[in-house]
């Protein structure tokens, strides 16, 4: 008798721990939920770049000291956004112009003051962004966290 009840007792703790589980990964699938189905209001803010990759070389904390990024809602037909770059020699380049969402093909298009055009396409999970394409010939991939 005494085995029976510490079967049960195994088997509803086992259950109970499956169960708590089951709960808490919960909160962590709405934290990677795709937020690209309205990509327009998801990339409004402030993004610091965590990673920043040229045909798959890191180049954030060599090349690249610091970089950030800044994308203010649309008013009319774009957005305003501003791109901050800090070189590792010391020198900084700041881009600013105009951005369009193209929320069919998760893509951003950036039009800088200078008539630069870049498309990237962007993807946000939760506070996570990544946005790639190519640049000056190059496969380049920047990831950012909400700041």
């Amino acid at each position: 008798m005494k085995t029976i009840l510490s079967k049960i007792n195994l088997a509803t703790l086992a259950l109970l721990l499956l169960v708590l589980a089951g709960f808490s990964s919960c909160k962590k699938d709405d934290d990677d939920k795709n937020d690209n189905s309205n990509l327009r209001e998801a990339i409004v803010g402030e993004w610091e770049v965590t990673s920043f990759t040229f045909d798959g070389v890191e180049v954030l904390g060599t090349v690249v000291t610091y970089s950030k990024l800044e994308f203010e809602a649309y008013t009319g037909s774009n957005g305003d956004f501003e791109w901050n770059i800090v070189y590792g020699d010391g020198s900084s380049e700041n881009q600013i112009g105009d951005y369009e969402v193209d929320e069919e093909d998760n893509e951003v298009e950036l039009q800088s003051a200078n008539g630069s055009i870049f498309k990237l396409e962007a993807e946000i999970k939760g506070d996570k962004l990544e946005l790639s394409g190519i640049l000056d010939g190059e496969r380049v991939v920047v990831e950012a966290e909400r700041d």
